[in-house]
């Protein structure tokens, strides 16, 4: 089955509820499998298909050539899905142009990635510097059919103005984001670790208190009979209401190096954080030098100053990619 066979395919499959997803599917694993299935090139023949790695690196299954961090294209096109559980996931798509033809968003020299500081803008500049790619010129955020876009100002035609909505920097979405990459960080979080639902609880509410959104209450609930995985480890989450935290004891067996769950270059990043990070307590510069050297070349560091925390805090994603954010102060 090539890309676009695979596209058509998933228009006919049924609809599946959002709990159902919830409990088979890591919730990063899941944005970056949305991202790399609508990032594919309607206008490709449909007996090419993109070269890709085939190494694992998240849960599922999912391959880092299909589902990497940045995706960049030149012309690119997919239909509008609303698969994203909670405001947090959204992808950041940013782009040169963008057209809305029949259902479909077109957009031309894009690179799309993670946001994490709640400033579109400023978080596109860094996903296109990334890649490689040339800075946008008069770059204008909105929000278009559930998805976020940052485009030079001349590449939105007037239509497509008038049916988006303005998106700037944002204050409560900068304390969703780090929130939800607390919770999914695999440095000292419940991700990488394997934590008793009272641990869970006791780390879910220090995340929001760092966040700043410490009224969020923090709910036990049971995985729903018959879905997911089952082992001793609890999982923290956003809920569907997006202003709560559910945390689900014995969610899934703990994780380890091998073959079948996660590519062991997780672990190795994720122990180098943690090695040099122990008892440390670093500025924004200085944790963002361990985090590039302890990366390397296996995933993206994006830093976030937040003058408001003591000593910089890391949290490592795994959405098909390894994805590490750097929030502290300039300096200490």
């Amino acid at each position: 089955m090539n890309d676009l066979e695979l596209m058509d395919a998933l228009r006919t499959t049924r609809r599946v509820d959002d709990p159902t997803i919830a409990t088979v599917t890591d919730r990063h694993a899941l944005s970056a499998l949305r991202e790399g299935i609508t990032m594919t090139d309607r206008h490709a023949p449909p007996t090419v298909e993109t070269p890709r790695r085939g190494r694992r690196l998240g849960r599922r299954g999912l391959t880092a050539g299909a589902l990497g961090l940045v995706l960049a294209g030149t012309g690119t096109a997919w239909a509008v899905t609303h698969w994203d559980r909670g405001p947090t996931l959204d992808g950041l798509t940013c782009a040169q142009s963008v057209t809305v033809t029949g259902g479909w968003v077109e957009v031309s020299g894009s690179a799309t990635g993670r946001p994490v500081s709640g400033d579109d803008v400023a978080d596109c500049a860094a996903i296109r510097r990334d890649a490689g790619l040339p800075a946008l010129v008069d770059p204008v955020g909105f929000q278009l059919l559930g998805s976020r876009f940052v485009v030079s100002r001349t590449g939105v035609p007037a239509d497509v103005m008038a049916s988006a909505s303005a998106s700037g920097p944002n204050a409560d979405r900068a304390a969703r984001l780090a929130l939800d990459a607390a919770l999914g960080d695999w440095v000292d979080g419940p991700r990488g670790g394997c934590f008793s639902a009272a641990d869970a609880e006791q780390y879910a509410d220090a995340s929001l208190a760092r966040a700043g959104l410490s009224e969020w209450p923090v709910r036990v609930v049971q995985t729903p009979s018959g879905g997911g995985d089952s082992g001793p480890c609890a999982l923290a989450e956003v809920a569907a209401d997006g202003r709560s935290v559910e945390v689900t004891p014995d969610a899934r067996p703990p994780l380890g190096r091998g073959p079948a769950e996660v590519d062991d270059s997780v672990f190795d990043v994720a122990d180098a954080l943690r090695t040099g990070l122990d008892g440390r307590c670093l500025s924004l510069t200085e944790a963002e030098d361990l985090a590039r050297s302890s990366v390397g070349t296996n995933g993206r560091v994006s830093t976030v100053p937040d003058e408001l925390l003591d000593c910089a805090d890391v949290d490592l994603v795994v959405g098909g990619s390894i994805e590490v954010t750097v929030r502290g102060p300039r300096s200490r």
